[in-house]
């Protein structure tokens, strides 16, 4: 039986299918959607190229930016979601970390009976060096996962 379905969305075209996906499983079941976003902690994800020209402000203003750019693409999902169908019961997370592990722990944390993530996502350079997330997330989730193309 599917209650929970958590649903992975970065703002990418194949995340919004996703996202789809995600929604007719629920409905089709009577399940909840939980759309996770996970940013990137600033150190993570992007190293400036000369870090003693930036001051601890500006990397507050960039982390803050970041954040606000992050809840912009949940919010967008959210809206959709509900619009889309209203009937379904859809609640939002934001978490910071690496994005598989980030995907994996909240399924776990969640007790999420499936998770759906998009093929690929926004980060393809990342995935050349570090590997694909849908993978790693496939491989190391606790329930059955859908990869949508």
């Amino acid at each position: 039986m599917i209650r929970n379905v958590l649903v992975a969305v970065d703002g990418s075209e194949n995340s919004e299918r996703a996202l789809d996906f995600a929604l007719d499983l629920a409905e089709k079941y009577g399940a909840a959607v939980t759309v996770l976003n996970v940013s990137e902690s600033p150190a993570m994800g992007a190293v400036p190229i000369e870090p003693t020209t930036i001051s601890g402000e500006s990397m507050v203003m960039f982390a803050k930016d970041l954040r606000r750019f992050h809840e912009e693409i949940l919010s967008k999902a959210v809206a959709h979601a509900r619009e889309v169908k209203p009937n379904v019961s859809v609640s939002s997370k934001l978490r910071e970390g690496n994005p598989a592990l980030e995907i994996v722990a909240e399924a776990k944390e969640d007790g999420v009976d499936v998770v759906v993530v998009g093929h690929r996502g926004l980060s393809r350079v990342r995935e050349l060096f570090l590997g694909n997330i849908s993978e790693k997330v496939a491989h190391s989730a606790p329930c059955p996962v859908v990869i949508v193309r």
